[in-house]
C-alpha cells in the first residue's frame, strides 16, 4: 500500500525539528529527509545529539522519515577525481547518518560528469558510474538501506545530454552492478520534462522503483508543483504505479509551491496531502 509523504524542505529556512512539527501540525506523518536538512544533520557540531533530537521529534510526533535524499550536487562522474572521490566521501557519511535515523532509502542522482555528445563521453560518465555505485551500493548493504538512483533531465545543458535523462541508461547502470541495494527513484517532474511517456516509463522500470519524487510541471521546465498545477496524466501514473505492485512511499517534492505569505504557505501544504491522498485511493482503486 502506497503511502503519502513530503519532503522536509518544504520549510528549508527552518531547523529539521522545527520543519517536521509544522508539517506534522498540517497533517503529513511520513517524511522525506530533504538533503538541505541532512547536511544541517551531519554537519552539526553535535552530530549525535542532533540525531537524537530529531529521534526523539520523530517519536514524539507519532511520525517516520523512511526516505532521504544525499547531496543534491553530488557528481560522481566529474572528471576531477579528487573531487570526485569527496563527493562520494561526503554521502557515505550522509547515508551513515540516514542509517543512526532509521532511513531506509536514500535517493541519490546519477553522475552526470560534464554532460556528454559522443559515445566515448557516454561510456565514460558510465564507467564511472558504475565504480561510485558499487561502492555506496555495498555500503547501503552494510547499512541495512538501498539507494534510488533518480531518472534526470537534459534541462539547462545546450548541446549535451545529460546521463540517467533516458530509462534506458538506468537500466543498463543497474544491469550492470546487478547490485540488490541498488534501484530507482521515479521523478514525475524529470520525465515530463523530457517529454517521456510516464506510465510506459514507469512500467519499463518496474519493481525497481524504490522511491518517488511526485510533482507537476507544464513541461516548459523542472517547476515541481503539486499534482494538479500541470500537465501529469495522475490517473494513468498511479494506475501503472499500482500495475508493478509499488508499495512504498508516493512522496511529494514540491519547491515551485513554496510562499513567502505563511497562511498561504499552510494553506499549499495541507492542499497538498489532500492530493497525495487522492492520488494514493486512486493508485488503490486501481483506476
Amino acid at each position: 500500500m502506497m503511502t503519502p509523504a513530503v519532503w522536509t524542505a518544504f520549510h528549508v529556512e527552518q531547523p529539521i525539528t522545527d520543519a517536521l512539527r509544522w508539517l506534522n501540525s498540517c497533517g503529513w506523518k511520513y517524511f522525506e529527509l530533504s538533503t538541505e536538512h541532512l547536511q544541517q544533520i551531519n554537519e552539526a557540531a553535535d552530530r549525535s545529539g542532533r540525531i537524537e533530537h530529531v529521534e526523539a521529534t520523530l517519536r514524539e510526533l507519532g511520525s517516520s522519515m523512511p526516505q532521504a535524499h544525499a547531496m543534491l550536487k553530488a557528481n560522481v562522474a566529474q572528471a576531477d577525481a579528487a573531487a570526485r572521490r569527496a563527493d562520494i566521501e561526503r554521502m557515505q557519511r550522509e547515508m551513515d547518518c540516514c542509517a543512526k535515523l532509521g532511513v531506509r532509502h536514500v535517493v541519490i542522482h546519477p553522475g552526470a560528469g560534464e554532460g556528454y555528445t559522443t559515445t566515448e563521453d557516454l561510456r565514460r560518465i558510465v564507467s564511472l558510474n558504475a565504480q561510485a555505485f558499487k561502492r555506496l551500493g555495498d555500503l547501503a548493504g552494510e547499512l541495512g538501506m538501498k539507494i534510488g538512483i533518480e531518472n534526470m533531465t537534459d534541462a539547462g545543458l545546450v548541446g549535451k545530454r545529460r546521463f540517467g535523462s533516458s530509462p534506458h541508461e538506468l537500466m543498463e547502470l543497474l544491469d550492470r552492478l546487478d547490485h540488490p541495494a541498488l534501484g530507482i527513484t521515479l521523478d514525475t517532474s524529470h520525465a515530463s520534462v523530457q517529454n517521456l511517456d510516464i506510465p510506459a516509463t514507469i512500467r519499463e522500470f518496474g519493481p525497481r522503483i524504490l522511491c518517488t519524487h511526485i510533482s507537476d510541471n507544464d513541461g516548459s521546465g523542472d517547476q515541481h508543483r503539486t499534482p494538479g498545477n500541470g500537465r501529469i496524466d495522475w490517473p494513468a501514473v498511479m494506475k501503472a504505479l499500482r500495475g508493478i505492485g509499488y508499495a512504498g512511499l508516493l512522496n511529494l517534492e514540491i519547491p515551485g509551491e513554496r510562499h513567502n505569505v505563511p497562511e498561504i504557505q499552510t494553506m499549499k501544504v495541507r492542499w497538498a496531502l489532500e492530493m497525495a491522498t487522492w492520488l494514493v485511493r486512486l493508485g488503490q482503486s486501481g483506476a
